[in-house]
Formats: structure tokens, C-alpha cells, sequence
């Protein structure tokens, strides 16, 4: 709100110019694109040394799996971003409890990472989840949604 605040005094018109649901979004892009980014890094960098994964005996489906988990992190935290924010915004405990309890409950899922079947469906799961928490809590409908397919 502060940053809010000071954005209005510097716009011309006295008001800031960006809403919640733009800022909400944005911030929790660029976490996403943060994680995403650590995590392609960290993963190129172990391809390219001495003892690459999946030569000896180690998962054939580490880097697909790793793609598909970085994928869903960007996304989660794109979603969490907007959770959170209207969370705070309408003093909703329960947001934030899924925001925290869902993150907490994905990096838990990447310690069974040798198995990654057991930890991938359940992250792309909950990324499905949360998308659809996401989308109704920035006012998005089905209704909205069948509008647009149809081109109307």
C-alpha cells in the first residue's frame, strides 16, 4: 500500500497506476520467472559437468521431469501471487493458509525426487488447482470463459 501511495504522488492524476489484481500478478510472475530461472541454471549447470544424471543407473525422466517441475513453480507462484494478494487485501486467513500450506506442501514433494512419478502428478495437480482458485479470485467465470471460446 505504501508503494501504492508513493506511485499515486508521483502520476500525474493524483492515482496510481497500477491496480491490486496488476500488481499481484506481476509480482508473483517474477517470482515465477526467478525460480524458473534458478532452476534451469542449476539444472544446465549439472548437465554440463562431470557425472552428468541419468548416465549410470540414475532416472531416464530427470530432465523432462526437472522441465515440467519449473514449469509448474512459475505458474504456482504466478497463482500464489494473486491468492495472496487478495488475501491480504480482504483479511482472508484462509488464502494465505493455502498459499503457505501449498507452498510448503510442493518443496516437501521434491524431496521424493528420485521417484519422480510420485512427486510430479501431485505438483501438477495442485498447479491446476490453484490455477482455478486463481482465476475465480481474480473475477474470472466459466461463463466468461465459454464467451471467449465462442468469439463473443
Amino acid at each position: 500500500r505504501k508503494a501504492d501511495e508513493g506511485l499515486a504522488t508521483l502520476s500525474e492524476d493524483g492515482r496510481s497506476p497500477l491496480s491490486l489484481r496488476l500488481t499481484a500478478y506481476v509480482s508473483g510472475l517474477s517470482f515465477g520467472i526467478i525460480s524458473g530461472v534458478f532452476s534451469v541454471v542449476d539444472i544446465l549447470v549439472g548437465s554440463a559437468g562431470p557425472g552428468t544424471v541419468g548416465i549410470r543407473g540414475d532416472s531416464p525422466y530427470y530432465f523432462i521431469t526437472s522441465a515440467l517441475l519449473t514449469m509448474a513453480l512459475v505458474l504456482l507462484h504466478t497463482f500464489w501471487g494473486v491468492i495472496f494478494f487478495d488475501a491480504c487485501e480482504r483479511r482472508r486467513a484462509g488464502g494465505l493458509g493455502m498459499v503457505v500450506g501449498g507452498h510448503l506442501l510442493v518443496s516437501g514433494l521434491t524431496f521424493l525426487n528420485p521417484w519422480y512419478e510420485a512427486s510430479l502428478g501431485p505438483i501438477l495437480i495442485l498447479t491446476l488447482c490453484t490455477g482455478l482458485w486463481a482465476f475465480g479470485t481474480a473475477g474470472g467465470s466459466f461463463h466468461n470463459v465459454l464467451k471467449c471460446l465462442s468469439c463473443k
